[in-house]
């Protein structure tokens, strides 16, 4: 518990959370008071990187109505030319301000990723441990091996391609509005497809590998232990009350096995509802900037900020489906491993 804890800390060292007493909590079924110890600082982190991106959406509403104002202005005279350099740069000041706004999102997704797999490895084994002591070593074999399989995919998919294809994405987004006509519509669209594609397909595999595991290796460890119990029981004088005590003692690992569990849930959902709430909460600040500047301001602009906002919720479908491909193994592993408990 205290490595947990000191791994806890390095990921969150404004955080001060006792382990052994939120476990405590846990296993007297005080599950609210477990979730109030673990979650009752987190408002003031939120409210903190809420206040911090106002200011990005002032400007953006700013840039927009002004370039409308500088190009209508100057059409005024005739001057097209004119007028043209006046948008191209309220729209460079307005992209610089997306790229900017967005490359603080994308290292908000990227660190939580890491920071998700950093508390996986850190926290997974023992409970992997527990699951092996209350339901066999086959499950636990199994169930700690899609773990790191689901490791792999977070880094290797998540992290090093569904990311660098997202800033590629909003990359395309800025350069197409330099054109009136939709040049880049189509490549823009089918990136966006293969993202989501990617995405799903990550999901699908954790999901049906999870499912698939769960519905052989608890039987094997069950066969396994109920050949033992029997052997126990039939033994003359003693049977029955060793069948009891392997009985207390098989029922007292569920408990302590799906304690861990809900514990690495509540840490995993701390781990990443941050990053996810300061990711969310920007795309909407963008998105809501251009159906403010739909009423007045270029197509073009308008085009590129609501795209931008729809490449952040790309990043924040991403941090989510990492965290819940985590959460659905351990769910799977802790619900078929309870041996009827």
């Amino acid at each position: 518990m205290d490595e947990l804890e000191n791994s806890i800390c390095s990921l969150f060292p404004e955080y001060r959370i006792d382990m052994d007493e939120v476990f405590y909590k846990i296993l007297s079924g005080n599950i609210f008071g477990a979730m109030k110890d673990v979650f009752g600082g987190l408002w003031t982190g939120i409210s903190n990187e809420l206040a911090s991106q106002k200011n990005t959406f002032l400007w953006l509403l700013v840039f927009g109505i002004g370039a409308v104002l500088i190009s209508n202005f100057i059409k005024v005279f005739d001057e097209h030319e004119v007028a043209d350099i006046g948008f191209y740069f309220s729209y460079l000041c307005i992209s610089a301000i997306l790229f900017r706004c967005f490359g603080s999102t994308v290292d908000t997704a990227g660190r939580a990723l890491e920071n998700i797999v950093s508390f996986i490895r850190a926290f997974v084994p023992a409970y992997f441990l527990s699951v092996g002591l209350s339901a066999g070593s086959i499950t636990a074999k199994c169930g700690y091996e899609v773990v790191v399989f689901t490791i792999y995919l977070v880094e290797h998919i998540l992290f090093l391609l569904i990311l660098p294809l997202i800033k590629i994405y909003v990359l395309l987004v800025l350069v197409s509005g330099l054109w009136s006509e939709e040049r880049l519509n189509l490549m823009i669209s089918g990136l966006e497809k293969i993202i989501r594609f990617l995405q799903k397909a990550c999901f699908s595999v954790v999901a049906g590998l999870s499912a698939m595991q769960s519905m052989i290796t608890p039987s094997l460890d069950a066969a396994k232990s109920g050949v033992l119990k029997k052997a126990i029981s039939a033994v003359p004088g003693v049977g029955d009350v060793a069948d009891g005590v392997v009985d207390v003692v098989l029922a007292s690992s569920v408990v302590i096995k799906n304690s861990i569990g809900f514990l690495l849930l509540l840490f995993l959902i701390l781990v990443t509802v941050l990053p996810m709430v300061k990711i969310l909460f920007t795309g909407l600040l963008i998105r809501t900037a251009a159906a403010i500047l739909s009423i007045v301001s270029d197509k073009r602009i308008i085009r590129c900020t609501d795209n931008v906002g729809n490449g952040s919720n790309l990043l924040f479908r991403t941090v989510g489906l990492s965290s819940l491909m985590f959460m659905i193994t351990v769910s799977v592993a802790a619900f078929t491993t309870n041996r009827g408990f």
